[in-house]
């Protein structure tokens, strides 16, 4: 279940979630716009916020401090993954100021006695990144804003954690913690073996010194590869010898 704050920023999203088939309840939250469980490692429940900013808002916040001094410090007590959605358009102008769409134009943001500089206000937020550790997501309109939030919360809802594989692919680091170099041919020969991929490539690799070794290996010996069976060992030497 999603729960989303019923107060004004928030509460409007309750329609447009509910036909995204969201599970939502309205509730007065402390913290972010909206909140849920998310299934984290070993399905231990992870608490989830997502705190809201329409652009003249976030920069309204940033000036009085209200943000970092006062919301985003309670988002990250309460919760274990934190993101903070900007709505809304901005951009760059040749000055190098922040410029929103007002009346038609585009025009630099009207809430303080000196416009934001694009730099100053990336800067601030790369910090809550990388500082922080909020994460960012920007959104064209209320519709994006929903169906985000929706996704998000599907992405952390619908699979258990260990389901989650997109980020696996040898030629990327991230496949493996240790993989801080490229792979191996063994490793990448063994990962396009039935049965094998990347999650048991590793094991192959560690346990032939050669690839002529994996190669004329026999089922005895792929079976003394943890989680290669008779079975699965039958189809990586069968594969290996198919002409």
């Amino acid at each position: 279940m999603m729960l989303l704050d019923r107060r004004i920023g928030s509460s409007d999203l309750y329609t447009p979630l509910r036909g995204m088939n969201v599970p939502v309840e309205l509730v007065t939250l402390d913290a972010a716009d909206a909140a849920w469980l998310g299934r984290g490692p070993d399905d231990v429940p992870v608490p989830c916020g997502v705190e809201i900013k329409r652009v003249g808002d976030l920069l309204s916040s940033i000036t009085s401090g209200r943000l970092s001094g006062h919301q985003l410090p309670k988002l990250m007590r309460e919760y274990g993954q934190a993101w903070l959605v900007i709505e809304g358009r901005y951009r760059v102008s040749p000055q190098g100021v922040v410029e929103t769409p007002q009346h038609g134009a585009w025009g630099p943001h009207a809430g303080r006695r000196q416009a934001f500089t694009y730099r100053e206000l990336e800067g601030f937020l790369t910090t809550l990144e990388v500082r922080a550790g909020i994460r960012l997501r920007r959104t064209f309109d209320r519709g994006e804003t929903a169906a985000l939030i929706a996704t998000l919360y599907g992405w952390w809802t619908n699979k258990a954690w260990d389901e989650h594989r997109a980020h696996l692919a040898l030629h990327s680091p991230m496949a493996d913690a240790g993989l801080i170099y490229q792979p191996s041919l063994r490793r990448r020969i063994a990962a396009e073996l039935p049965g094998v991929g990347i999650s048991k490539s590793g094991a192959v690799a560690d346990h032939f010194p050669t690839v002529r070794a994996l190669v004329d290996a026999d089922i005895a010996e792929w079976m003394q590869i943890p989680g290669i069976g008779k079975g699965l060992a039958t189809k990586i030497t069968g594969a290996l010898h198919e002409r």
